[in-house]
């Protein structure tokens, strides 16, 4: 697993060497993007936003990375391959999410201390936001194996990570606060995990009150993603391995 894990590593440096160009281009949209939602909220000094956006960013890169790079084995005909690999194919998702992950962890960050330097923001940080997170992760991990799974089955399935992750930006409240939303948008981004994540890192911030209630049910929310996830997964994997891979578009 750690062998695998430092193959994968080997082979998305490599990528980012013969394809610097479209990451560099992706990080000064990101940046553009970024600089503008602090010039909007510069008045209200509103640190949820910032908080939302790096929340969005990378949990948005874990859904997307696994499904587009099933998918393209699948067309390409080298999926078989990767499910006779010494090494549980849940595990090739988690590895793969992970060091994707990782990588754009460290373009936020150079991206964050451009946008630092430039603006002069100061954002308090706390171990817990860490934590909390990390618990958001498990929850939208169970997106990417809900997503994975259909892959499996639905070759182009992936061609619809893109919708995902800008749904998860409106409902979120990465960008756009409560106040703005009608109740039934406000009701779909209550039952996402990065939402909760968002609110409670942002209440961290702040140094508001969180009871145990909050933390519980966050926990809870994102069992049932990563269960619900998991189990659609496994079930078609399963099917997959009996059947032989659906090539289905």
């Amino acid at each position: 697993m750690i062998s695998y894990f430092q193959a994968e590593i080997k082979k998305y440096l490599i990528e980012l060497k013969t394809y610097y160009p479209d990451h560099l281009v992706e990080m000064i949209i990101t940046f553009f993007i970024f600089a503008i939602l602090i010039i909007i909220n510069k008045f209200n000094n509103s640190q949820s936003v910032y908080i939302g956006f790096i929340y969005w960013y990378l949990l948005s890169s874990l859904i997307s990375e696994a499904s587009v790079s099933i998918s393209t084995e699948k067309q390409m005909g080298t999926l078989e391959q990767l499910l006779i690999k010494p090494i549980k194919f849940e595990y090739i998702i988690l590895i793969k999410s992970l060091v994707w992950f990782l990588i754009n962890f460290l373009k936020v960050q150079m991206i964050f201390l451009i946008i630092k330097m430039i603006f002069q923001i100061n954002l308090f940080f706390d171990f817990r936001i860490l934590l909390i997170f990390c618990i958001s992760s498990v929850g939208i991990l169970g997106f990417t194996l809900f997503l994975v799974g259909l892959t499996l089955k639905y070759t182009k399935v992936a061609s619809f990570e893109s919708l995902i992750s800008y749904f998860l930006l409106f409902f979120s409240g990465a960008i756009i606060d409560d106040e703005s939303l009608p109740k039934w948008a406000i009701f779909v981004g209550d039952i996402l995990p990065i939402k909760r994540g968002i609110q409670l890192s942002t209440n961290i911030v702040a140094n508001n009150h969180i009871n145990f209630i909050e933390i519980l049910l966050f926990v809870l929310q994102a069992i049932i993603y990563f269960s619900i996830g998991f189990l659609t997964f496994n079930s078609i994997y399963l099917r997959s391995k009996d059947d032989g891979i659906d090539r289905s578009y």
